[in-house]
């Protein structure tokens, strides 16, 4: 089974929420799916923030936007502020469906907690698409996931390996996740010639913890190595990163 069947035989009506719209994996899968459920005639409210790949299902039938303020800060203290109030501001508004019936809650990762918890007090059927691996992160997130574990009327995993970690066994369906045909389809074959030269690759976002920083030191002092680096983020935002910390782009 994949993403698509699985909602297209429960629901009509899909209330979705995503915390940060930015390029990075769980906000292209929800692309993926919502592109997919609007071709199917499935109604799709989407709640999320502004700036991301998401934003390119403005054209896409059958999907309504929501927005609300939020973007991630390298202040800790900045993050969970502006966490805490997007929290607040989702579980009010989703008291807007309150009447609606036939509307299932989407909770695209752990994160929006709010909206998750307003679902479970209207009686609303609300379904984890859990992208994360709380486990192997901060006590904040396993806090998030034991949440979901209550309240989750079902669990999408992205593997067994993920599942394997949570303690509920019932309602919890192993979806991987899959390319999109317009993104598989451009691979080439690389001629033998271009693995000549052992080559570095990180895929990463302009987040300072995520350790892109240290992979360009890597590479300026590997030079016998071809270090090749994929963001998630604008053309501007990168610009103006490699600007910021004095970088040269040489290739």
């Amino acid at each position: 089974m994949d993403t698509i069947n699985f909602f297209v035989a429960k629901v009509r009506k899909i209330v979705c929420f995503h915390l940060l719209n930015d390029y990075s994996g769980s906000p292209r899968v929800l692309k993926n799916v919502l592109s997919e459920l609007s071709e199917r005639n499935v109604s799709i409210d989407l709640i999320t923030s502004r700036g991301g790949i998401l934003d390119k299902l403005k054209s896409k039938k059958n999907i309504r936007f929501f927005y609300f303020p939020y973007k991630f800060s390298e202040n800790q203290i900045f993050t969970m502020l502006r966490y805490l109030f997007v929290q607040l501001y989702l579980f009010f508004f989703s008291f807007k469906y309150l009447f609606q019936k036939d509307a299932i809650f989407y909770i695209n990762t752990i994160l929006p907690v709010g909206a998750a918890l307003s679902g479970k007090i209207m009686g609303k059927k609300v379904i984890y698409h859990y992208h994360e691996n709380a486990f192997v992160k901060s006590a904040f997130y396993r806090i998030l996931c034991g949440i979901m574990q209550r309240i989750a009327s079902e669990i999408i995993c992205v593997s067994e390996y993920q599942r394997s970690f949570l303690s509920r066994t019932k309602n919890v369906t192993v979806i991987p996740n899959a390319l999109p045909e317009e993104f598989s389809g451009r691979f080439t074959p690389m001629p033998q010639k271009a693995f000549e030269q052992k080559t570095v690759l990180m895929l990463s976002s302009l987040k300072l913890y995520k350790g892109t920083l240290e992979f360009i030191k890597l590479a300026k002092r590997l030079p016998q190595y071809k270090f090749e680096l994929v963001i998630n983020d604008t053309q501007e935002n990168i610009k103006d990163f490699l600007s910021k910390y004095q970088i040269e782009k040489t290739g």
